[in-house]
């Protein structure tokens, strides 16, 4: 694997083999906080074959790479200068081979800006520029990453020696890994011991693989299990960072120590007579971990991120929870049936007009929530009806059906149901959650009182979704608004070569 790294303003960020993601927004890998020309998520770096592959991701003030603009992606080389939005630079360097440079500290960043190192594993040739096909797919990138070294909000980088999350916090409090040691393998459930200084402070303790938070603690003693089997992804010959990440008690994230490299090996242990009969008649197939066939965790909190950043305010929720990302996972294969897009376009004109032309929602809302929901069959299910299963008496109750003019929720063309969940929504949304779309989505089905009472009960601090969010009903609706919502825009990726994204049926209002 070739070693390279990204300087800029005196600091220094080395590549590995995952995802590095750059833009304004500070849970990106490097982060120009205070560069009003740079997107929020202006481009990403991966590593295809022996080359890194610079994306942009439609930035507003574009990119160049020694000047000449990117349009879609570009293979950088040794020496290129990166500008984004015409005032963020950064050079890319790849570490000569037997070089004593080696990826190390991080250097504290200034302004807000927010960076993190990784380290590369030493490889045994020199690198080289392998021919790779332009239009390759970023995915495929990831899923060579498959489930690691993604930066994330709560863990930024892996194989960094040292990485710390700059906060404004008086919590002096200070967290270290005792147990695993940096190097185990994780074959069997093993507990994370952790030894935390001052930590009259500290309200939450969550921890990490790979960035995803897997668990937390409120309390002392602070110790949880770490079971292999929960990261069957993760078996695949890479270190993975186990982090820890400390919460005070305004609700400020902070960590003040590095994190402990682990390998996991969730195979059964072959014996000795086994791995012989298996060297005697395949000595020359290597072993490799399983296929799962789907998209990767990485990918999942990728394409969920990219579908909220579609509604506004959607990209200040935090979706690195890996229990969550798990359970969108698991949903994906609920919505991956071919059909969906031929039977929305039947409905495009009705919901536009429904939810953006009318109520001034955004536009995917009424596409997402319907897929979510129905996908896209209005047929009556139990006491529910039409596009997006309402009750015609909790409709006419709270008489969402003024605008329908006669029809009713179950008439074939849609028009009253759209009309009816448009408004719905729209007091639900700017009403009850003043503008949080997510959790209207989530409370789905509740009057606005009772969307109301439920707000009470929620912390005040909600872009952490999963951990505000612990009632099972509203979850299962906010995993399934996800996972609906990144198959129905990447049909391909789940296998459905035959549809098209709903996003070509409506007009996105950013």
């Amino acid at each position: 694997m070739p070693e390279a790294k990204l300087k800029f303003d005196d600091r220094e960020f080395f590549l590995g083999s995952g995802l590095v993601t750059i833009g304004r927004a500070t849970d990106n890998s490097i982060s120009f906080a205070g560069d009003s020309n740079v997107s929020r998520y202006h481009v990403e770096i991966e590593l295809r074959g022996e080359e890194f592959c610079l994306i942009d991701l439609n930035s507003s003030n574009g990119t160049t790479v020694n000047g000449a603009p990117v349009e879609g992606e570009i293979y950088l080389a040794d020496g290129d200068e990166i500008l984004l939005g015409g005032s963020a630079a950064l050079t890319l360097e790849y570490v000569k081979e037997g070089s004593a440079e080696a990826p190390a500290t991080a250097v504290p960043a200034a302004s807000g800006t927010e960076t993190a190192a990784e380290e590369t594993a030493p490889g045994d040739e020199s690198p080289q520029a392998a021919e790779t096909e332009a239009g390759g797919s970023s995915s495929k990138g990831l899923f060579l990453a498959a489930g690691g070294f993604l930066a994330l909000s709560l863990v930024l980088g892996a194989g960094a020696t040292a990485f710390y999350f700059l906060r404004d916090t008086s919590c002096n409090a200070r967290a270290v890994i005792i147990s695993p040691e940096p190097g185990d393998t994780i074959s069997k459930p093993t507990e994370i011991e952790v030894e935390i200084e001052n930590s009259e402070c500290v309200s939450r303790v969550a921890f990490t693989v790979d960035g995803f938070e897997f668990a937390s603690v409120t309390g002392s003693p602070y110790t949880v299990e770490l079971n292999p089997a929960d990261f069957a992804d993760l078996a695949d010959g890479f270190d993975h960072p186990l982090g820890i990440v400390l919460e005070d008690e305004k609700g400020v994230k902070f960590t003040t120590s590095p994190p402990v490299l682990l390998a996991f090996e969730t195979r059964a242990v072959k014996r000795d007579d086994d791995v012989a009969k298996d060297q005697t008649t395949q000595p020359d197939e290597p072993q490799r971990p399983a296929k799962t066939g789907g998209p990767s965790l990485v990918e999942v909190h990728d394409l969920s991120r990219k579908l909220l950043a579609q509604f506004k305010g959607g990209d200040r929720y935090n979706i690195s929870n890996r229990q969550l990302l798990q359970e969108v996972q698991r949903k994906t294969a609920d919505y991956a049936q071919p059909g969906y897009s031929a039977k929305a376009s039947q409905f495009k004109d009705v919901i536009n007009v429904a939810f953006v032309r009318e109520q001034n929602l955004d536009a995917p809302l009424g596409f997402f929530l319907a897929m979510s929901r129905s996908r896209f069959d209005p047929a009556r299910q139990g006491t529910e009806e039409g596009l997006w299963r309402m009750s015609p008496e909790f409709v006419k109750a709270n008489a969402y059906d003024g605008l329908c003019g006669g029809q009713t929720i179950a008439d074939p063309k849609q028009d009253c149901a759209a009309l009816a969940a448009g408004l719905y929504m729209k007091s639900m949304v700017l009403g009850a959650f003043e503008g949080d779309v997510l959790l209207a989505v989530a409370a789905f089905g509740k009057s606005p009182q009772e969307a109301g009472e439920w707000k009470a009960t929620l912390p005040q601090n909600r872009t952490d979704l999963w951990n505000a969010i612990k009632t099972p009903a509203e979850r299962e609706q906010l995993v399934r608004f996800l996972a609906a919502g990144i198959v129905a825009e990447n049909p391909q990726r789940f296998g459905l070569a035959n549809e098209r994204p709903l996003s070509e049926l409506y007009r996105i209002a950013m």
